[in-house]
């Protein structure tokens, strides 16, 4: 599980603002029969769909709204993969 509270994370204010407005934003372009594609599936993706703010993945920046399936399976891939590059060890010295 994730340390700290949300804005520690990088999901705070400024976060959900940027996801209401990006949201706000779609909906007005799909009104108008403009497309977005998620930028991890490059599938269409439409404002009734569970979406996340999907961060850079060295956190420094946004790359847009994407599916929430795609965000957290690229997030928990990422995760996976800081594991396995960890020496496993039964004891700490």
């Amino acid at each position: 599980m994730a340390k700290g509270n949300t804005t520690q994370r990088g999901y705070g204010r400024r976060h959900q603002q940027i996801r209401r407005t990006l949201l706000l934003a779609l909906a007005d372009r799909v009104a108008a029969g403009i497309t977005d594609l998620c930028p991890r599936c490059q599938h269409p993706i439409h404002p009734n769909q569970p979406l996340d703010l999907d961060h850079t993945d060295d956190r420094s920046g946004y790359r847009g709204l994407a599916h929430r399936t795609c965000n957290r399976r690229a997030g928990a891939e990422k995760t996976n993969r800081m594991r396995r590059a960890r020496p496993v060890t039964s004891r700490q010295w």
